[in-house]
């Protein structure tokens, strides 16, 4: 079997946390791997973008932190789910790529601090984020500015959710959709990417069945609508889409085939794959310079469609 192509910088950043050792992420509590991953953002990840103000509010069912570029004005509003897994992940760990959207797309950005595995399992995360989006829809105060439509941006278990939301309110009040190598189905595929990198790329396939097991304790809950929207029909009305992938992801065939799927049915669908890099990309951008320009390319592709 030919070997992966792996950027050098990606090579670095595995060879480093291979040397470092230790328990493997999915052996330790959940409260233990939200500090570690919070702890790799702060090692790996870039600073926050210059000029970007945010404010922490209280959301109907979980907190909120809001982003402004400028001054507030009318107009559309990205909301962001983060990535983890629906177990790890919060306002912090995508505190500077919440920032760069809203720099780039000019839009107010509401990043969503929904609720997790295993203390709130499914449909907790699901819930949180259709309440965030009724609550952004009705231009709350706080917000500073009347809310004209609603975009929606999430990365991993955060795109899964970033395409629920998507879905259940449909292209008349979501204008587009960003999909960071999102994850699309949960049962754990045993063939492709999620096989070939299934292990020795910091998302794995024992990380994924831990956060799976969290989240979606319930008999179907990972091969729902919800949860594996690759194994069901896509929705009638759903908004174009912009779909990145890394190329040593476990969960890169999900969003190729995604991607697929939606050009079939005659969908908008802007595809890119970052060769060489691996799954949280959009969180190391300080350790792979790469992937923050191509994060910004497809952030700028997903800006043309908010605001077209």
């Amino acid at each position: 079997m030919e070997e992966p192509f792996v950027l050098p910088e990606t090579a670095a950043v595995l060879a480093g946390i291979a040397e470092q050792g230790g328990p493997h992420l999915a052996d330790l509590s959940a409260t233990d791997m939200r500090a570690v991953y919070l702890q790799m953002g702060a090692l790996f990840d870039v600073q926050p973008e210059a000029g970007v103000r945010w404010k922490d509010l209280d959301g109907p069912s979980c907190r909120l932190r809001a982003y402004f570029p400028g001054e507030a004005a009318a107009g559309p509003v990205v909301l962001y789910m983060h990535g983890g897994g629906w177990v790890i992940g919060d306002l912090e760990t995508h505190h500077p790529v919440c920032s760069t959207i809203a720099a780039i797309t000019g839009c107010r950005v509401v990043a969503v601090d929904y609720r997790m595995g295993p203390e709130d399992p499914y449909p907790a995360s699901h819930d949180d984020c259709i309440a965030a989006a009724g609550f952004v829809l009705g231009s709350p105060a706080e917000l500073e500015a009347p809310v004209t439509g609603l975009a929606t941006a999430g990365d991993s278990a955060g795109g899964n959710l970033a395409y629920y939301v998507a879905a259940v309110l449909g292209a008349e009040k979501v204008k587009a959709q960003l999909l960071v190598y999102p994850w699309l189905d949960c049962t754990a595929p045993d063939r492709g990417s999620y096989k070939a990198f299934g292990e020795g790329f910091i998302l794995d396939a024992k990380l994924l069945a831990r956060f799976a097991a969290d989240y979606l304790p319930g008999d179907g809950d990972a091969a729902g609508p919800a949860a594996s929207p690759l194994l069901h029909p896509l929705p009638a009305a759903l908004p174009p889409a912009v779909i990145l992938t890394a190329g040593l992801d476990p969960l890169r065939d999900q969003g190729r085939a995604m991607a697929g799927r939606m050009a079939d049915a005659g969908m908008e669908v802007h595809f890119m794959e970052a060769a060489g890099l691996i799954h949280g990309l959009a969180t190391m951008r300080a350790a792979f310079p790469t992937a923050d320009r191509i994060l910004r390319r497809a952030i700028g592709v997903f800006a043309d469609l908010v605001n077209g």
